[in-house]
């Protein structure tokens, strides 16, 4: 089954990538981020992507891109927003969430988990993007 604009819409997925430099990340859409076109392709290897992300140990030291984050009326608030990407950063992943006109780091390991260390079933089926971790990711171009 393929992914259509209006279930992009409702719903806020987590999706996965490889940066050309062989980190991976993790973006979150808020409903509203592009997503690339071999992943909205087929929601099963989209499950399947997920699932393996889902499952991995935190156990990464990580860094909050302070400059990159909304401005909250609480701490509480705050660590909510923080939560899944501060996660998924533990887990070697550089976290992304969508906001305006592009995606931004919100997250990231101190050293990440590389591309290379991913299971062939996963290795195979991750969308590649064409930029390194060292830049932004402003538009579905960069995919």
């Amino acid at each position: 089954m393929e992914m259509d604009d209006e279930f992009l819409e409702v719903n806020d997925l987590d999706w996965f990538a490889s940066y050309k430099d062989g980190f991976l990340a993790h973006f979150a859409t808020g409903g509203k981020g592009e997503v690339p076109l071999s992943i909205r392709e087929s929601l099963s290897k989209y499950e399947l992507i997920y699932e393996y992300f889902y499952s991995l140990k935190e156990c990464f030291e990580i860094e909050v891109v302070e400059e990159n984050l909304p401005v909250f009326s609480s701490e509480v608030q705050r660590n909510r927003y923080l939560q899944s990407f501060v996660s998924m950063a533990k887990k070697g992943l550089f976290s992304h969430d969508f906001s305006g006109g592009g995606y931004k780091l919100v997250a990231k390991p101190k050293s990440g988990k590389k591309r290379s260390e991913l299971p062939v079933e996963i290795l195979n089926v991750i969308c590649m993007l064409s930029v390194d971790s060292s830049e932004s990711v402003k538009s579905i171009s960069d995919f």
